[in-house]
């Protein structure tokens, strides 16, 4: 965390550090502890990440590109004049192909299966006793704990388009998940625990949680890469818990991969 703040605080962008007690005036739902080091980073906010996938299918599809739900593809398949996609149901053949399965990359791409580690997160909805107002983006802030180890991260958000504050374990480090395995009951006595350490509320309540899938790759890089067997094929693996906000320029790389300018 003390690289990472050195090195935000010298960037120029706008951000600082604040003391403890400001810290707490400013974010009162919020536990700051004694010795913490607080940054607010007033660059920071939150991304409708739903209704940007909605707007995003919707330009798709009246830019003219056909997308296929619920198609499950079991087997890319490499010839001389096309990639085919291997379906449940028909073969699709392509020029280029780019994968970006998440937590089913490596289903596809074998060369993957060793380098990602997929890890199942569990995600807590909480009610304070508090108004609506201050949970709210804006007055709630988007946060996150950093502590001594990787397996110590723990952050939250505003409510946004679900009630309740969000807290979760970012989840990084650990034996990985099986993501066709059912996945087991949410420790809601885990996420209580953790939702009363950070929040200044007492006896907050779960209303509701989910679990999510990260891709964790080495290091948590994002990487984009032609396939070593067949550079027609590109691997996206852009998730490791923070990919969504880098959709930009991930789209970016792929495109220049497939169709150089």
């Amino acid at each position: 965390f003390a690289d990472f703040l050195t090195a935000t605080l010298d960037s120029g962008v706008a951000v600082e550090q604040i003391d403890r007690v400001t810290a707490q005036s400013s974010f009162p739902l919020l536990r700051f502890d004694v010795g913490d080091v607080v940054m607010l980073d007033h660059t920071a906010g939150v991304l409708a990440a739903a209704d940007t996938m909605s707007g995003l299918r919707e330009w798709l599809r009246a830019n003219g590109v056909e997308i296929r739900e619920g198609v499950t593809v079991t087997q890319l398949r490499a010839a001389a004049d096309a990639i085919s996609i291997e379906t449940e149901s028909e073969t699709i053949r392509s020029h280029n192909v780019v994968v970006a399965a998440g937590a089913w990359l490596g289903e596809l791409l074998p060369e993957w299966r060793q380098s990602l580690t997929t890890l199942r997160q569990e995600v807590g909805y909480v009610q304070v006793e508090a108004s609506s107002q201050e949970m709210q983006v804006g007055a709630f802030p988007v946060w996150c704990r950093i502590g001594v180890t990787a397996a110590d991260f723990v952050y939250g958000l505003p409510e946004f388009g679900r009630p309740g504050l969000k807290v979760a374990h970012h989840r990084t480090v650990g034996a990985g998940d099986d993501p066709n395995q059912a996945p087991s009951r949410i420790d809601h006595q885990a996420l209580s625990i953790l939702a009363r350490e950070r929040l200044t509320p007492p006896e907050p309540v779960i209303l509701s949680s989910e679990h999510c899938l990260y891709s964790v790759a080495p290091d948590e890089q994002l990487q984009v890469l032609r396939s070593k067997t067949d550079p027609r094929i590109i691997g996206v693996a852009a998730c490791s818990g923070h990919g969504f906000k880098f959709g930009p320029v991930i789209g970016e790389q792929v495109a220049d991969l497939v169709a150089p300018r």
